[in-house]
């Protein structure tokens, strides 16, 4: 049976689903952070509230896709000279982007609910309701959900500048493997 040769891109809906996530996590992180600083509870900031859960939710189902599609797709490989403990780093950065993207938006979800609020996907689909409200889980999903974000952000700020160091510093072309039209080597 002949094998399928190694692409040196990531197939054209993988470019779309890391972008998509890309911008869908910006935008959750910065509305996140304007709306918890509005004072009191009104009217916009219970708006930004839901659009910041039906981001996370959208951002979940589409890790959920993006996870299926990774898993049927032949990958390109990395460098050659990518070898050892380097290999070791880039692998666990890449499934810690993973865990945080998955574990974020459950802590959300899990302190909208101990906070009293269901979640109700575009004000359509009501997610199931699996703990009831408790002030003192409110407190601490309401902290673990903080913290997780902070740790997506690093992890993510950390993946950008790694990918920059490795396409300018160390003149290894792997950005081309994620942003059509910018050159890739050959591996």
């Amino acid at each position: 049976m002949p094998s399928t040769p190694t692409p040196s891109r990531y197939n054209p809906l993988m470019m779309l689903l890391h972008w998509a996530m890309a911008l869908g996590l910006a935008v959750a992180f910065g509305m996140g952070l304007y709306m918890v600083d509005i004072p009191g509870i009104t009217p916009f900031k219970l708006k930004l509230f839901n659009w910041h859960k039906w981001l996370g939710v959208s951002l979940f189902a589409l890790l959920m896709i993006r996870i299926l599609v990774r898993a049927g797709s032949t990958l390109p490989s990395y460098p050659a000279s990518w070898a050892g403990r380097l290999m070791v780093l880039v692998k666990s950065g890449h499934w810690a982007l993973y865990a945080m993207m998955l574990i974020t938006p459950v802590l959300g979800y899990l302190y909208s609910l101990a906070a009293g609020y269901p979640v109700v996907w575009f004000g359509v689909i009501e997610l199931p309701v699996i703990i009831h409200k408790d002030p003192a889980l409110k407190e601490v999903f309401e902290e673990l959900h903080e913290l997780s974000a902070w740790g997506l952000v690093i992890l993510v700020a950390g993946h950008v500048l790694m990918a920059v160091k490795h396409e300018w510093m160390d003149n290894t072309r792997i950005l081309g493997k994620m942003i059509p039209g910018l050159r890739v080597d050959k591996q």
